[in-house]
């Protein structure tokens, strides 16, 4: 069981917090995706009245941009986790390894 964050855990690095912050930027990214990816479709619109190809392929760049740029940004979030979870994994075997009676 995860024992409750306290502050002298900011100086020794036994628990990390990275993780937790992942997830608010992971969430902030995928805003900035959606907007990134709304503004252009809008603007694809836009462009419609000016050149009917370049609009819909500003439109069909933005569902591009929507659907791979979640897809490579969750890919990026959960690789830094896999590498926290890697710590934490070893933190594990060192403490079950400190328990065994050595000979």
């Amino acid at each position: 069981m995860e024992s409750k964050f306290e502050f002298s855990d900011l100086f020794n690095f036994e628990k990390l917090i990275a993780p937790k912050v992942l997830k608010i930027v992971y969430w902030i990214g995928i805003a900035g995706i959606s907007v990134t990816g709304l503004s252009m479709f809008v603007s694809g619109l836009g462009m419609m009245q000016y050149t009917a190809g370049g609009g819909f392929g500003m439109m069909l760049m933005a569902l591009f941009v929507l659907a791979f740029g979640t897809l490579f940004w969750r890919i990026i979030i959960e690789i830094y986790m896999v590498f926290f979870g890697i710590f934490d994994r070893l933190g594990d075997i060192r403490a079950s390894l400190d328990k065994t009676p050595q000979p």
